[in-house]
């Protein structure tokens, strides 16, 4: 079973649909019981979502891909 940690390092490759179905299966289990990763894993799914919009058909810029990937990492737990 996987704990806080993990769950949040593997949480954006979950959102891209880059693990496999045991791994997804394990995340969605402790998200089921996790409201704090549960919330973060939402918060990220609305950023996406806004940048999404806000970028529209653009491509994102770099420089903004990259902030964003920083301020991502350094989210404590």
């Amino acid at each position: 079973m996987k704990d806080c940690d993990e769950v949040l390092r593997e949480i954006e490759l979950y959102l891209d649909r880059e693990l496999d179905r045991t791994e997804c299966v394990e995340i969605e289990h402790h998200l089921t019981g996790c409201g704090s990763c549960l919330q973060r894993k939402e918060f990220r799914v609305s950023l996406r979502a806004l940048v999404a919009k806000k970028c529209g058909p653009d491509p994102v810029p770099t420089e903004l891909l990259e902030r964003i990937k920083e301020l991502l990492a350094s989210d404590p737990v």
